[in-house]
Protein backbone atom coordinates (compact mmCIF):
# COMPACT_ATOMS: atom_id res chain seq x y z
CA UNK A 1 0.00 0.00 0.00
CA UNK A 2 2.75 2.25 0.80
CA UNK A 3 4.49 1.50 -2.40
CA UNK A 4 1.39 2.73 -4.41
CA UNK A 5 1.13 5.68 -2.35
CA UNK A 6 4.53 6.34 -2.68
CA UNK A 7 4.45 5.60 -6.65
CA UNK A 8 0.97 7.33 -7.05
CA UNK A 9 2.54 10.90 -5.04
CA UNK A 10 5.47 10.93 -7.65
CA UNK A 11 3.63 10.25 -10.35
CA UNK A 12 1.29 13.34 -9.06
CA UNK A 13 4.66 15.32 -8.30
CA UNK A 14 6.30 14.54 -12.08
CA UNK A 15 2.84 15.91 -13.39
CA UNK A 16 2.93 19.15 -11.30
CA UNK A 17 6.50 20.07 -12.07
CA UNK A 18 6.55 19.49 -15.85
CA UNK A 19 3.11 21.95 -16.34
CA UNK A 20 4.97 24.05 -14.26
CA UNK A 21 8.02 23.78 -16.52
CA UNK A 22 5.75 23.74 -19.45
CA UNK A 23 3.51 26.81 -17.98
CA UNK A 24 6.57 28.79 -16.40
CA UNK A 25 5.71 31.94 -18.13
CA UNK A 26 2.07 32.57 -16.51
CA UNK A 27 3.37 31.00 -13.14
CA UNK A 28 6.00 34.06 -13.15
CA UNK A 29 3.75 36.82 -13.95
CA UNK A 30 1.11 34.87 -11.71
CA UNK A 31 3.79 35.93 -8.42
CA UNK A 32 4.37 39.16 -9.18
CA UNK A 33 0.55 39.85 -9.90
CA UNK A 34 -1.81 40.78 -6.91
CA UNK A 35 -4.35 38.16 -6.15
CA UNK A 36 -6.12 35.79 -4.36
CA UNK A 37 -4.27 32.18 -3.43
CA UNK A 38 -4.07 29.19 -6.32
CA UNK A 39 -3.50 25.91 -5.33
CA UNK A 40 -2.17 23.43 -7.34
CA UNK A 41 -4.44 21.50 -10.29
CA UNK A 42 -7.46 23.41 -9.05
CA UNK A 43 -5.92 26.85 -9.20
CA UNK A 44 -7.77 29.74 -7.43
CA UNK A 45 -10.48 27.97 -5.63
CA UNK A 46 -12.23 31.57 -4.36
CA UNK A 47 -13.55 31.98 -7.79
CA UNK A 48 -15.17 29.06 -8.34
CA UNK A 49 -18.90 29.29 -7.51
CA UNK A 50 -22.14 28.50 -8.34
CA UNK A 51 -23.48 30.92 -10.40
CA UNK A 52 -22.22 32.70 -13.17
CA UNK A 53 -22.82 35.97 -11.07
CA UNK A 54 -21.45 34.78 -8.50
CA UNK A 55 -18.17 35.31 -10.60
CA UNK A 56 -18.53 38.63 -11.74
CA UNK A 57 -18.74 39.60 -8.16
CA UNK A 58 -15.51 37.69 -7.07
CA UNK A 59 -13.61 39.99 -10.31
CA UNK A 60 -15.30 43.10 -8.56
CA UNK A 61 -14.24 42.03 -4.78
CA UNK A 62 -10.61 41.30 -6.52
CA UNK A 63 -10.59 44.81 -8.02
CA UNK A 64 -11.69 46.91 -4.91
CA UNK A 65 -9.47 44.55 -3.08
CA UNK A 66 -6.27 44.73 -4.91
CA UNK A 67 -6.92 49.08 -5.76
CA UNK A 68 -8.40 48.10 -9.62
CA UNK A 69 -4.59 46.29 -10.81
CA UNK A 70 -4.15 43.65 -12.95
CA UNK A 71 -4.94 40.29 -10.77
CA UNK A 72 -4.35 37.12 -11.63
CA UNK A 73 -6.33 33.71 -10.99
CA UNK A 74 -6.18 30.44 -11.88
CA UNK A 75 -9.36 28.54 -13.37
CA UNK A 76 -7.88 25.05 -13.49
CA UNK A 77 -5.20 24.88 -15.97
CA UNK A 78 -6.31 28.18 -17.54
CA UNK A 79 -4.92 31.73 -16.46
CA UNK A 80 -6.61 34.69 -16.30
CA UNK A 81 -5.67 38.23 -16.07
CA UNK A 82 -8.37 40.49 -15.02
CA UNK A 83 -8.19 43.78 -16.14
CA UNK A 84 -9.90 46.88 -14.59
CA UNK A 85 -8.42 49.88 -15.42
CA UNK A 86 -9.54 52.06 -18.71
CA UNK A 87 -5.69 52.45 -19.62
CA UNK A 88 -4.87 48.88 -19.52
CA UNK A 89 -8.19 47.76 -21.03
CA UNK A 90 -7.28 50.13 -24.02
CA UNK A 91 -4.17 48.64 -24.72
CA UNK A 92 -5.89 45.55 -25.00
CA UNK A 93 -8.85 46.07 -26.84
CA UNK A 94 -6.99 47.50 -29.29
CA UNK A 95 -4.03 45.11 -29.75
CA UNK A 96 -3.98 43.35 -32.68
CA UNK A 97 -2.97 40.16 -30.75
CA UNK A 98 -5.49 40.28 -28.39
CA UNK A 99 -8.70 39.63 -30.51
CA UNK A 100 -9.50 36.32 -30.23
CA UNK A 101 -12.36 35.65 -28.01
CA UNK A 102 -10.97 33.13 -26.06
CA UNK A 103 -12.19 29.90 -23.71
CA UNK A 104 -15.42 30.68 -22.93
CA UNK A 105 -16.92 31.99 -26.00
CA UNK A 106 -16.07 27.68 -27.00
CA UNK A 107 -19.57 27.71 -25.24
CA UNK A 108 -21.60 30.17 -27.03
CA UNK A 109 -20.27 28.31 -30.54
CA UNK A 110 -22.28 25.40 -30.04
CA UNK A 111 -25.83 28.30 -30.31
CA UNK A 112 -24.11 30.88 -32.48
CA UNK A 113 -21.91 28.79 -34.77
CA UNK A 114 -18.78 31.05 -36.00
CA UNK A 115 -20.71 34.20 -36.35
CA UNK A 116 -19.28 37.81 -35.83
CA UNK A 117 -19.77 37.33 -32.20
CA UNK A 118 -17.70 33.98 -31.60
CA UNK A 119 -16.08 33.79 -34.55
CA UNK A 120 -11.80 33.30 -34.91
CA UNK A 121 -10.15 36.14 -36.04
CA UNK A 122 -9.74 35.57 -39.77
CA UNK A 123 -13.55 34.80 -40.21
CA UNK A 124 -14.29 37.58 -37.87
CA UNK A 125 -12.05 40.09 -40.30
CA UNK A 126 -13.95 38.50 -43.63
CA UNK A 127 -17.59 38.70 -41.85
CA UNK A 128 -17.17 42.19 -40.77
CA UNK A 129 -16.36 43.48 -44.09
CA UNK A 130 -19.30 41.92 -45.15
CA UNK A 131 -21.55 42.52 -42.98
CA UNK A 132 -20.04 46.23 -42.06
CA UNK A 133 -22.67 47.66 -45.56
CA UNK A 134 -25.74 47.42 -43.47
CA UNK A 135 -24.40 49.13 -40.14
CA UNK A 136 -23.38 52.24 -41.93
CA UNK A 137 -24.97 56.00 -41.08
CA UNK A 138 -26.76 56.25 -44.64
CA UNK A 139 -28.39 52.72 -44.30
CA UNK A 140 -29.60 53.38 -40.82
CA UNK A 141 -30.97 56.51 -41.78
CA UNK A 142 -33.37 54.56 -44.03
CA UNK A 143 -34.85 52.65 -41.65
CA UNK A 144 -36.94 55.12 -39.75
CA UNK A 145 -40.05 54.00 -41.32
CA UNK A 146 -39.43 50.28 -40.07
CA UNK A 147 -38.74 51.88 -36.61
CA UNK A 148 -41.32 53.97 -36.46
CA UNK A 149 -44.03 51.62 -37.52
CA UNK A 150 -42.54 48.98 -35.13
CA UNK A 151 -42.71 51.28 -32.10
CA UNK A 152 -46.47 52.21 -33.00
CA UNK A 153 -47.48 48.65 -32.55
CA UNK A 154 -45.71 48.57 -29.33
CA UNK A 155 -47.59 51.68 -28.07
CA UNK A 156 -51.18 50.47 -29.20
CA UNK A 157 -50.57 46.94 -27.13
CA UNK A 158 -49.25 49.09 -24.42
CA UNK A 159 -52.78 51.26 -24.29
CA UNK A 160 -54.47 47.68 -23.02
CA UNK A 161 -52.55 48.28 -19.81
CA UNK A 162 -54.13 51.66 -19.21
CA UNK A 163 -57.49 49.85 -17.98
CA UNK A 164 -55.37 48.34 -14.73
CA UNK A 165 -53.86 50.45 -12.07
CA UNK A 166 -52.03 46.82 -11.32
CA UNK A 167 -48.52 46.54 -12.73
CA UNK A 168 -47.42 44.67 -15.11
CA UNK A 169 -44.06 43.40 -16.52
CA UNK A 170 -42.53 45.04 -19.45
CA UNK A 171 -40.48 42.26 -20.83
CA UNK A 172 -42.64 40.79 -23.28
CA UNK A 173 -43.92 43.49 -24.52
CA UNK A 174 -40.89 45.19 -25.81
CA UNK A 175 -38.56 42.03 -26.76
CA UNK A 176 -41.76 41.25 -29.03
CA UNK A 177 -41.02 44.22 -30.53
CA UNK A 178 -37.01 44.44 -30.94
CA UNK A 179 -37.74 40.83 -32.61
CA UNK A 180 -40.02 42.04 -35.13
CA UNK A 181 -37.84 45.11 -35.59
CA UNK A 182 -34.19 42.86 -36.24
CA UNK A 183 -36.23 40.69 -37.83
CA UNK A 184 -37.58 43.31 -40.67
CA UNK A 185 -34.81 46.14 -40.91
CA UNK A 186 -32.14 43.27 -40.82
CA UNK A 187 -33.68 41.16 -43.02
CA UNK A 188 -36.71 42.19 -44.61
CA UNK A 189 -38.95 39.74 -42.59
CA UNK A 190 -42.24 39.47 -40.99
CA UNK A 191 -42.90 36.31 -38.39
CA UNK A 192 -46.57 36.23 -39.25
CA UNK A 193 -46.98 33.02 -36.73
CA UNK A 194 -46.79 34.88 -32.84
CA UNK A 195 -46.53 31.14 -31.43
CA UNK A 196 -43.28 30.82 -33.51
CA UNK A 197 -41.62 33.85 -32.19
CA UNK A 198 -42.09 33.06 -28.63
CA UNK A 199 -40.84 29.01 -29.00
CA UNK A 200 -37.98 30.49 -30.78
CA UNK A 201 -37.33 33.15 -27.86
CA UNK A 202 -38.31 31.01 -25.20
CA UNK A 203 -35.28 28.16 -27.03
CA UNK A 204 -32.92 31.27 -27.00
CA UNK A 205 -33.72 31.96 -23.16
CA UNK A 206 -33.28 28.10 -22.33
CA UNK A 207 -30.21 27.40 -24.18
CA UNK A 208 -28.18 30.42 -23.43
CA UNK A 209 -29.24 29.87 -19.78
CA UNK A 210 -27.72 26.49 -19.75
CA UNK A 211 -24.42 27.88 -21.67
CA UNK A 212 -24.04 30.25 -19.43
CA UNK A 213 -23.85 27.66 -16.38
CA UNK A 214 -21.32 26.16 -17.80
CA UNK A 215 -18.88 28.48 -18.46
CA UNK A 216 -17.80 27.76 -14.09
CA UNK A 217 -17.33 24.02 -15.85
CA UNK A 218 -13.72 24.63 -17.22
CA UNK A 219 -13.89 20.81 -18.65
CA UNK A 220 -16.33 21.28 -20.70
CA UNK A 221 -14.34 23.89 -22.50
CA UNK A 222 -12.50 20.86 -24.90
CA UNK A 223 -14.86 19.98 -27.90
CA UNK A 224 -15.21 16.53 -26.94
CA UNK A 225 -16.12 16.80 -23.50
CA UNK A 226 -19.04 19.31 -24.55
CA UNK A 227 -19.83 16.98 -27.36
CA UNK A 228 -20.82 14.16 -25.25
CA UNK A 229 -22.04 16.49 -22.34
CA UNK A 230 -25.04 18.07 -24.53
CA UNK A 231 -25.93 14.91 -26.26
CA UNK A 232 -26.80 13.55 -22.86
CA UNK A 233 -28.90 16.24 -21.99
CA UNK A 234 -31.97 17.89 -23.32
CA UNK A 235 -29.17 20.57 -24.85
CA UNK A 236 -28.43 18.91 -27.83
CA UNK A 237 -31.72 18.60 -28.69
CA UNK A 238 -32.59 22.38 -28.24
CA UNK A 239 -29.43 23.13 -30.55
CA UNK A 240 -31.08 21.65 -32.94
CA UNK A 241 -34.70 23.01 -32.85
CA UNK A 242 -33.76 26.61 -32.29
CA UNK A 243 -32.35 26.26 -35.78
CA UNK A 244 -35.99 25.91 -37.37
CA UNK A 245 -37.04 29.45 -37.46
CA UNK A 246 -33.92 30.64 -38.80
CA UNK A 247 -33.53 28.03 -41.86
CA UNK A 248 -37.10 28.87 -42.63
CA UNK A 249 -36.03 32.55 -43.01
CA UNK A 250 -32.95 32.60 -44.71
CA UNK A 251 -34.94 29.57 -47.31
CA UNK A 252 -37.43 32.21 -48.06
CA UNK A 253 -34.88 34.94 -47.92
CA UNK A 254 -33.19 32.56 -50.79
CA UNK A 255 -36.18 32.81 -53.19
CA UNK A 256 -37.10 36.19 -52.91
CA UNK A 257 -33.05 36.68 -53.55
CA UNK A 258 -33.51 35.26 -56.36
CA UNK A 259 -36.24 37.33 -57.91
CA UNK A 260 -34.91 40.56 -57.13
CA UNK A 261 -31.83 39.72 -59.05
CA UNK A 262 -34.19 38.46 -62.10
CA UNK A 263 -35.61 42.10 -61.80
CA UNK A 264 -31.88 43.77 -61.18
CA UNK A 265 -31.03 46.62 -63.20
CA UNK A 266 -26.98 46.68 -62.95
CA UNK A 267 -25.74 50.35 -61.99
CA UNK A 268 -22.24 49.21 -62.01
CA UNK A 269 -19.64 46.92 -63.20
CA UNK A 270 -20.71 43.78 -60.85
CA UNK A 271 -23.78 42.71 -58.59
CA UNK A 272 -22.25 44.14 -55.80
CA UNK A 273 -22.25 47.74 -57.01
CA UNK A 274 -25.46 47.39 -57.44
CA UNK A 275 -28.97 47.75 -55.92
CA UNK A 276 -31.43 44.69 -55.63
CA UNK A 277 -34.10 45.99 -57.09
CA UNK A 278 -35.40 49.63 -56.03
CA UNK A 279 -34.97 48.02 -52.30
CA UNK A 280 -31.39 48.74 -50.49
CA UNK A 281 -28.99 46.41 -49.74
CA UNK A 282 -29.76 44.63 -46.06
CA UNK A 283 -27.81 42.84 -43.73
CA UNK A 284 -29.24 39.57 -45.31
CA UNK A 285 -28.84 41.01 -48.56
CA UNK A 286 -25.27 40.98 -47.62
CA UNK A 287 -25.17 37.77 -46.43
CA UNK A 288 -26.76 36.41 -49.78
CA UNK A 289 -25.20 38.27 -51.92
CA UNK A 290 -21.41 36.55 -50.56
CA UNK A 291 -22.75 33.12 -49.75
CA UNK A 292 -23.45 32.98 -54.07
CA UNK A 293 -20.23 35.07 -54.63
CA UNK A 294 -17.86 33.40 -52.34
CA UNK A 295 -17.45 29.65 -52.30
CA UNK A 296 -15.79 29.95 -48.32
CA UNK A 297 -19.02 31.77 -47.24
CA UNK A 298 -21.03 28.75 -46.99
CA UNK A 299 -24.37 27.74 -46.32
CA UNK A 300 -23.08 27.30 -42.38
CA UNK A 301 -21.71 30.89 -42.01
CA UNK A 302 -25.02 32.34 -43.40
CA UNK A 303 -27.01 31.01 -40.84
CA UNK A 304 -24.71 31.86 -37.65
CA UNK A 305 -24.54 35.21 -38.70
CA UNK A 306 -28.67 34.69 -38.89
CA UNK A 307 -28.86 33.66 -35.17
CA UNK A 308 -26.13 35.87 -34.21
CA UNK A 309 -28.17 38.56 -35.26
CA UNK A 310 -31.17 37.54 -34.09
CA UNK A 311 -29.88 36.82 -30.45
CA UNK A 312 -28.11 39.97 -30.15
CA UNK A 313 -30.00 42.25 -32.22
CA UNK A 314 -32.99 41.64 -30.00
CA UNK A 315 -31.82 40.82 -26.59
CA UNK A 316 -29.18 43.43 -26.29
CA UNK A 317 -31.58 46.52 -27.24
CA UNK A 318 -34.26 44.95 -25.42
CA UNK A 319 -32.95 44.89 -22.26
CA UNK A 320 -31.69 47.73 -22.22
CA UNK A 321 -34.55 49.61 -22.74
CA UNK A 322 -36.68 47.52 -19.96
CA UNK A 323 -33.74 49.36 -17.76
CA UNK A 324 -34.21 52.74 -18.65
CA UNK A 325 -37.86 52.39 -18.61
CA UNK A 326 -37.74 51.14 -15.26
CA UNK A 327 -34.88 53.60 -14.17
CA UNK A 328 -37.40 56.95 -15.52
CA UNK A 329 -40.51 55.37 -13.52
CA UNK A 330 -38.20 55.62 -10.58
CA UNK A 331 -36.75 58.92 -10.98
CA UNK A 332 -39.84 61.21 -12.15
CA UNK A 333 -37.55 64.25 -12.52
CA UNK A 334 -35.77 62.80 -15.19
CA UNK A 335 -38.32 61.15 -17.18
CA UNK A 336 -39.55 64.86 -16.82
CA UNK A 337 -36.58 65.67 -18.17
CA UNK A 338 -36.61 63.59 -21.25
CA UNK A 339 -40.05 64.33 -22.01
CA UNK A 340 -39.57 68.06 -22.30
CA UNK A 341 -36.59 67.65 -24.14
CA UNK A 342 -38.99 65.27 -26.85
CA UNK A 343 -41.42 67.81 -26.43
CA UNK A 344 -39.09 70.79 -27.59
CA UNK A 345 -38.17 67.96 -30.71
CA UNK A 346 -41.31 67.66 -32.28
CA UNK A 347 -43.89 69.67 -29.50
CA UNK A 348 -47.44 67.55 -29.42
CA UNK A 349 -47.22 65.90 -32.40
CA UNK A 350 -47.85 62.62 -33.39
CA UNK A 351 -45.91 62.80 -36.72
CA UNK A 352 -42.81 60.42 -37.32
CA UNK A 353 -39.68 60.49 -36.05
CA UNK A 354 -36.48 61.54 -37.79
CA UNK A 355 -32.90 61.60 -37.51
CA UNK A 356 -32.99 65.88 -36.92
CA UNK A 357 -35.03 65.11 -34.04
CA UNK A 358 -33.04 61.85 -32.38
CA UNK A 359 -30.24 64.20 -33.11
CA UNK A 360 -31.54 66.92 -30.75
CA UNK A 361 -32.42 63.93 -27.83
CA UNK A 362 -28.73 64.92 -26.02
CA UNK A 363 -30.33 64.25 -22.38
CA UNK A 364 -31.80 60.92 -23.65
CA UNK A 365 -28.44 59.74 -25.27
CA UNK A 366 -27.22 60.28 -21.51
CA UNK A 367 -29.73 58.63 -19.87
CA UNK A 368 -29.48 55.56 -21.79
CA UNK A 369 -25.71 55.45 -21.23
CA UNK A 370 -26.35 55.94 -17.88
CA UNK A 371 -28.11 52.73 -18.22
CA UNK A 372 -25.68 50.72 -19.89
CA UNK A 373 -23.22 52.30 -17.06
CA UNK A 374 -25.43 50.77 -14.11
CA UNK A 375 -26.66 47.83 -16.23
CA UNK A 376 -24.07 46.55 -19.08
CA UNK A 377 -25.66 44.07 -21.47
CA UNK A 378 -22.65 41.80 -20.74
CA UNK A 379 -20.91 41.93 -17.84
CA UNK A 380 -17.79 40.20 -18.55
CA UNK A 381 -15.90 39.25 -22.18
CA UNK A 382 -12.20 37.42 -22.93
CA UNK A 383 -9.68 38.19 -24.97
CA UNK A 384 -7.13 35.35 -25.98
CA UNK A 385 -3.29 36.64 -26.42
CA UNK A 386 -1.83 35.56 -29.68
CA UNK A 387 1.17 37.50 -28.32
CA UNK A 388 2.98 39.19 -25.34
CA UNK A 389 0.93 42.29 -24.81
CA UNK A 390 2.46 45.14 -22.12
CA UNK A 391 0.46 46.52 -20.17
CA UNK A 392 1.05 49.57 -18.24
CA UNK A 393 3.04 47.54 -14.98
CA UNK A 394 3.44 44.44 -16.16
CA UNK A 395 3.46 42.39 -19.68
CA UNK A 396 1.13 39.46 -20.41
CA UNK A 397 2.56 36.84 -22.10
CA UNK A 398 1.41 34.95 -25.02
CA UNK A 399 -1.70 32.44 -24.17
CA UNK A 400 -2.89 34.62 -21.52
CA UNK A 401 -6.63 34.82 -21.50
CA UNK A 402 -7.92 38.41 -20.23
CA UNK A 403 -11.01 39.19 -18.49
CA UNK A 404 -12.42 42.42 -18.82
CA UNK A 405 -15.71 43.35 -16.49
CA UNK A 406 -17.81 46.32 -17.76
CA UNK A 407 -20.07 46.03 -14.91
CA UNK A 408 -16.51 46.50 -12.64
CA UNK A 409 -15.31 49.33 -14.37
CA UNK A 410 -17.86 51.16 -14.31
CA UNK A 411 -18.29 50.79 -10.98
CA UNK A 412 -14.94 52.25 -9.87
CA UNK A 413 -15.85 55.34 -7.66
CA UNK A 414 -12.17 57.13 -8.93
CA UNK A 415 -14.16 56.96 -12.35
CA UNK A 416 -17.95 57.13 -11.26
CA UNK A 417 -18.49 59.07 -7.74
CA UNK A 418 -21.29 57.66 -6.42
CA UNK A 419 -21.30 54.51 -8.95
CA UNK A 420 -24.99 53.12 -7.77
CA UNK A 421 -26.73 56.50 -8.12
CA UNK A 422 -28.68 56.88 -11.17
CA UNK A 423 -26.51 60.16 -12.65
CA UNK A 424 -27.11 60.98 -16.43
CA UNK A 425 -24.96 63.82 -15.67
CA UNK A 426 -21.91 61.43 -15.67
CA UNK A 427 -22.02 61.62 -19.21
CA UNK A 428 -22.67 65.04 -19.63
CA UNK A 429 -19.78 66.69 -22.23
CA UNK A 430 -17.70 68.03 -19.43
CA UNK A 431 -17.60 64.76 -17.64
CA UNK A 432 -16.87 62.63 -20.32
CA UNK A 433 -14.27 64.74 -21.86
CA UNK A 434 -12.77 64.24 -18.19
CA UNK A 435 -12.90 60.87 -18.15
CA UNK A 436 -10.83 58.51 -20.21
CA UNK A 437 -12.35 57.26 -23.15
CA UNK A 438 -12.17 53.82 -21.82
CA UNK A 439 -14.26 54.20 -18.99
CA UNK A 440 -17.07 52.73 -20.71
CA UNK A 441 -16.94 49.97 -22.09
CA UNK A 442 -20.58 49.07 -22.89
CA UNK A 443 -20.05 47.98 -26.34
CA UNK A 444 -16.61 46.59 -25.65
CA UNK A 445 -14.11 48.50 -27.32
CA UNK A 446 -11.29 48.41 -30.29
CA UNK A 447 -10.98 46.77 -33.30
CA UNK A 448 -13.70 44.03 -32.60
CA UNK A 449 -16.00 46.43 -30.53
CA UNK A 450 -20.00 46.13 -31.10
CA UNK A 451 -20.55 46.93 -34.50
CA UNK A 452 -24.08 47.80 -34.04
CA UNK A 453 -23.10 50.53 -31.44
CA UNK A 454 -25.24 53.05 -33.68
CA UNK A 455 -27.84 51.03 -34.61
CA UNK A 456 -28.48 50.03 -31.10
CA UNK A 457 -28.58 53.24 -29.47
CA UNK A 458 -30.94 54.68 -32.59
CA UNK A 459 -33.51 51.90 -31.89
CA UNK A 460 -33.49 52.76 -28.15
CA UNK A 461 -34.03 56.06 -28.42
CA UNK A 462 -36.51 55.91 -30.92
CA UNK A 463 -38.35 53.39 -28.82
CA UNK A 464 -38.36 55.48 -25.32
CA UNK A 465 -39.14 58.56 -27.52
CA UNK A 466 -42.10 57.02 -29.00
CA UNK A 467 -43.55 55.58 -25.35
CA UNK A 468 -42.71 58.51 -23.12
CA UNK A 469 -44.80 60.76 -25.57
CA UNK A 470 -47.05 58.49 -25.15
CA UNK A 471 -46.96 57.33 -21.56
CA UNK A 472 -45.72 58.79 -18.07
CA UNK A 473 -44.63 55.56 -16.43
CA UNK A 474 -44.39 54.77 -12.95
CA UNK A 475 -43.48 52.03 -10.36
CA UNK A 476 -42.96 51.65 -7.01
CA UNK A 477 -39.85 50.27 -6.71
CA UNK A 478 -37.35 51.75 -5.52
CA UNK A 479 -33.10 51.19 -7.01
CA UNK A 480 -31.71 50.00 -3.88
CA UNK A 481 -34.62 47.51 -3.98
CA UNK A 482 -33.25 46.07 -7.69
CA UNK A 483 -31.40 42.94 -7.75
CA UNK A 484 -29.59 41.52 -11.01
CA UNK A 485 -28.81 38.32 -12.30
CA UNK A 486 -26.69 36.54 -15.14
CA UNK A 487 -28.96 35.03 -16.75
CA UNK A 488 -28.74 33.74 -20.54
CA UNK A 489 -25.35 35.32 -20.62
CA UNK A 490 -27.08 38.97 -20.61
CA UNK A 491 -27.55 41.10 -17.43
CA UNK A 492 -31.25 40.24 -16.11
CA UNK A 493 -33.26 42.58 -13.17
CA UNK A 494 -34.52 39.74 -10.92
CA UNK A 495 -38.61 39.54 -10.62
CA UNK A 496 -38.79 41.51 -13.93
CA UNK A 497 -39.81 45.14 -15.02
CA UNK A 498 -42.95 46.04 -13.40
CA UNK A 499 -44.27 49.48 -14.31
CA UNK A 500 -48.12 50.95 -14.81
CA UNK A 501 -48.36 53.36 -17.57
CA UNK A 502 -50.99 56.46 -17.47
CA UNK A 503 -51.93 58.88 -21.14
CA UNK A 504 -49.09 61.56 -21.18
CA UNK A 505 -50.02 64.96 -20.35
CA UNK A 506 -48.57 66.65 -23.68
CA UNK A 507 -47.99 69.81 -22.02
CA UNK A 508 -44.10 70.07 -21.15
CA UNK A 509 -43.31 69.45 -17.20
CA UNK A 510 -42.44 73.31 -16.68
CA UNK A 511 -46.33 74.43 -18.16
CA UNK A 512 -47.54 71.14 -15.49
CA UNK A 513 -46.09 72.57 -12.76
CA UNK A 514 -46.97 76.08 -13.36
CA UNK A 515 -50.85 75.27 -14.05
CA UNK A 516 -50.29 73.19 -10.45
CA UNK A 517 -49.26 76.03 -8.61
CA UNK A 518 -51.69 78.22 -9.74
CA UNK A 519 -54.68 76.15 -9.08
CA UNK A 520 -53.46 76.45 -5.38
Amino acid sequence: MEMVIYSVSIIMLSIWFHWRWKNKRFCNLASKLPGPISYPFIGTASMYTPTYEGTVQKIEQNAVNYDYEPVGTWIGPFFYVSVVKPEDIQIVLNNSKALEKGFLYSLLKSLLGEGLLTAPVDKWRKHRRIISYAFNVKFLEKLYPVFNEKNRILVNDLKSKLTSSEPFDLWNNIISTTFDTICDVAMDYQVTEPQKKFEFLNLLTVVSEELVKDVNKPWLYWDKNFSIYKNMCDLGNNLKAIKELPLQLIKEKKQNYQIKKSTLKPNGNNIEESNLGNKFRTFMDCLLLANESDPDFSDDDVLDEVITMLYAGSDTSGTTECFCLLMLAIHQDIQDEVYDEIYNAVGDSDREFTPDDMAKLVYLDQVLKETLRMFPILPVFTRQLQDDVKLSNYVLPKGTGVTISPMVTHQAPYLYPNPNIFNPDNFSPVNVANRHKYSFIAFSGGPRGCLGMKYAMMAMKLLISEVLRNFSIHTDIKLPDIKVKMSDGFIRKIGGYPITIRIRDKKPSYLRKTISSNCK
